[in-house]
């Protein structure tokens, strides 16, 4: 089954999901991997998903630029996935293709999308009583595109971020390479106590304000700590004192 219109594809099973009851706490489709790299070098890549449950699913995939609440089809996202809808029996898997359609994305840095799988349940026994509730999930990663010759590391730009102390309670990261450096975790220590910081994903050649759960002092001299993810899902990790 194909579908050329993600808008009435995708709007109706999401708002499907918005009005029923959850049965089970998580999703049954699972992509190989946490995050999509799309080498600019390949003509396309593959994306494999497996249904690790019991029953066959509709499941439908796409990309978006990261702004919520826009409907995909009015999102400018310069790739095509292949086959968009498909059924993947139980135990098996199926191969989307992701392919370039070209177009004016920086050279000089990472552009970043969101990679996105939406799986539909066959209709339960009952359905038509109103005795079943049933859940479409979706699962998002995100998809990095990465220009031919970008210059520098993913793995060095983790370990290069430059921490300083912003005001009172929070701290700010500078990324000064060509890669977005997503953070998993990062805490700060002072004076014995330590503290959570409300992580986010660091873009290229940008700084990012970060707040410190349950800090109203300055941050200065305390230890941080943080872990960035890298291209395979792993954990980057590296302390610095502020």
């Amino acid at each position: 089954m194909t579908c050329f219109n993600l808008k009435k594809c995708i709007v109706p099973a999401v708002l499907a999901a918005s009005v029923i009851i959850p049965m089970t706490s998580q999703a049954d489709v699972v992509i190989s991997g946490t995050r999509v790299i799309y080498q600019q070098k390949n003509k396309d890549i593959t994306v494999r998903l497996d249904n690790k449950g019991n029953k066959p699913l509709l499941v439908q995939s796409w990309l978006d630029d990261g702004r919520e609440g826009v409907n995909p089809q009015e999102m400018n996202v310069p790739f095509v996935i292949t086959p968009p809808i498909s059924r993947i029996d139980p135990k098996r898997g199926q191969t989307v293709r992701i392919s370039s359609l070209g177009g004016n994305l920086p050279k000089d840095r990472e552009s970043v999308y969101w990679f996105n799988v939406l799986e539909v349940p066959p209709k339960a026994k009952g359905a038509d009583t109103g005795n079943t509730m049933q859940l479409a999930f979706r699962t998002r990663i995100k998809f990095f595109y990465r220009p031919t010759g970008l210059q520098g590391d993913p793995a060095v730009a983790a370990q290069s971020l430059k921490w300083s102390v912003a005001g009172q309670g929070s701290v700010e990261a500078k990324n000064d390479s060509n890669y977005f450096v997503s953070l998993n975790s990062a805490s700060l220590t002072l004076g014995g106590k330590k503290y959570a910081v409300e992580t986010k994903m660091v873009s290229p050649h940008s700084s990012l304000k970060m707040s410190v759960k349950g800090l109203s002092a300055s941050a200065s001299g305390a230890k941080l700590t943080y872990a960035a993810i890298n291209d395979f899902g792993g954990a980057i990790t590296k302390d610095v004192t502020l």
